[in-house]
Order: C-alpha cells, then sequence, then structure tokens
C-alpha cells in the first residue's frame, strides 16, 4: 500500500476525523488517492474546485441523455415505488442536472418537487427541454427555501463531488420536516477501489478510462465514514438500502448483460441482508432521517 506520509499543517487535513497522516492507495494521471490512518475515509489529493458548476460545459451533448434518463430509470422507479407511492409531501433534488429525475417524480401528482443545480447548461435543459419550473439556480445554501418544508430531499450522485460537505447536509437537515429524510447515491470506495486497481492491473492507466476520477471526486466514501458524516450534522437512523441498478450506462443494454446485473443484484443485496450490512459491495444508497 506505500509507505505511510505524515502531512504537515499545510496539507489537508481529514474530512471525517480531521488527521494528517495519510497513506496512499492508489494514483492515476500522477494525482494520489489518500486513506486516512485514523478513521480509513479515502479522499483526494487533487484541490477540487468547491462549487463544480462546469460539469455540464456550456451545452449538454444529445450522447448525456441515454445514461440519464433510459439507464437510470429502473433504479429512479425503485425509489419511488419505495418512498413516494401512495404518500403525499415535497421533494427537493439537490443538484438535479438534467431534471430527468424530478420529471419522472413529477408523475407522482400528489408530491410537489422542487430543484437545485449550479449548472447554467443544466438548468437550461430542464427548464427549456423538459419543462420544468421550480428549479433554483445556485448552491442550496443560497436559496430562497423556507426551513422545515421538505418530506425528501435527494442526492444523486453529488456529495462526493462536495469537498466541504457539512454545510451543506447542515442546511437539508434545517430546509426538512421533523421525520423528513435525506437520501443519497454515491459509489462505495469498497467496491470502486478494488474496481479501479484491477484495470490498472490489466490495463494500465489510460485515457478516456474512469479509475476514481481524483479531479472531480474529492471524497470516497464507506458505510462507516458517510455514516459519520450524516450524523454529526444532526441526522440519525442512518441506513443503507438497495436500488435496482443502472442498465447500459454505454449503451443499449442487451437482454443478457440485464439478466447478468439482476443476479449481481440479488446476490448483493444477500449478502447486505445475510451479514446484517457488514458486507456492503453496492453503490451506497443512504436514508438519513430528521428526528420526528
Amino acid at each position: 500500500m506505500g509507505q505511510v506520509i505524515s502531512r504537515g499543517p499545510a496539507q489537508p487535513h481529514c474530512l471525517i476525523c480531521g488527521g494528517q497522516r495519510h497513506v496512499p492507495i492508489f494514483n492515476e494521471f500522477g494525482i494520489d488517492i489518500l486513506r486516512c490512518r485514523e478513521c480509513r475515509h479515502v479522499f483526494s489529493a487533487f484541490p477540487a474546485d468547491p462549487h463544480y458548476e462546469g460539469f455540464w460545459g456550456e451545452e449538454v451533448p444529445d450522447s448525456e441523455h441515454f445514461y440519464w434518463q433510459t439507464a437510470r430509470s429502473p433504479m429512479y422507479e425503485d425509489f419511488f415505488r419505495r418512498f413516494l407511492t401512495e404518500r403525499s409531501g415535497r421533494l427537493l433534488d439537490m443538484g438535479s442536472g438534467l431534471g430527468f429525475f424530478l420529471k419522472a417524480a413529477a408523475a407522482h401528482r400528489s408530491w410537489e418537487v422542487y430543484g437545485c443545480e449550479i449548472s447554467p447548461a443544466a438548468v437550461k435543459y430542464a427548464t427549456e427541454r423538459l419543462g420544468l419550473t421550480n428549479i433554483s439556480r445556485t448552491r442550496l445554501q443560497d436559496a430562497d427555501l423556507p426551513p422545515n418544508f421538505f418530506d425528501i430531499i435527494t442526492m444523486w450522485d453529488v456529495l462526493d463531488h462536495i469537498a466541504q460537505p457539512d454545510s451543506v447536509l447542515t442546511h437539508c437537515h434545517t430546509l426538512l420536516k421533523r421525520g423528513g429524510v435525506c437520501f443519497i447515491r454515491v459509489p462505495n470506495i469498497s467496491v470502486q477501489l478494488w474496481r479501479a486497481r484491477l484495470k490498472k492491473l490489466f490495463y494500465g492507466i489510460r485515457d478516456g478510462e474512469n479509475y476514481l476520477q481524483a479531479k472531480n471526486h474529492p471524497h470516497h466514501y464507506a458505510t462507516s465514514t458517510i455514516r459519520r458524516l450524516f450524523e454529526r450534522n444532526g441526522f440519525s437512523r442512518v441506513q443503507f438500502v438497495h436500488l435496482k441498478p443502472v442498465q447500459g450506462p454505454t449503451g443499449r443494454p442487451t437482454a443478457l448483460s440485464v439478466a447478468f446485473k439482476a443476479v449481481c443484484f440479488e446476490v448483493v443485496r444477500s449478502l447486505a441482508f445475510l451479514s446484517a450490512g457488514r458486507l456492503n459491495f453496492d453503490n451506497l444508497f443512504v436514508v438519513a432521517h430528521k428526528e420526528s
């Protein structure tokens, strides 16, 4: 795993415990991925953009539509079945991107849906192409939203892009009603690290390949570290659930790939159940509650 390095005062502190002793566990394109010696939180040595509003560039390419709309649809439908069906309330999607999740959620007429997104290109797409109206083009902390207003706040693949997430989670806690939940999806470093290592072992580091995306993923969470992050920002009963996998992210899936993913999903879910959550090889789907 390499030599343990002790970071001086000018070096980054661990987000979770504030520690300064880290060990490099992966390197991609010259950027170290570090693990804290104290709490084992994993993070990038790259100085991340704290706002990240340029993710979508100036114009959203057509090639993005299939992944964000069609490939993720089974995962979204599973979420709706668990959290929206036969219920009512207000939902806020923080980092709402192109708006496909919000558009699908709006079909549940008993729910009022809102979005918050910092990318001008993404907001333009969501409003002009999808016809969504309740989207604020601003940081969540600057949005004109009342406290104790939402029943659910979602963040789909957003939190791992935020260098300093505490203020965001604290504000989510403020915006939620008592008994409300914050739901997030982030990659699981326990799986992603081994996947990146195997890819590097067999193919090396190649342009165009995704490893741990060190430049735009400042943090890589595991079940223990993300639980600590939520609890220190006021949330209780931090739970992990499993939703259906994304289908064919790079193209229309075949029947064989759909069947293979379905089998893998059942195996992963069964392992988590049988181990009381200790063996979680899925993406992290976190449900954090605000006390009622």
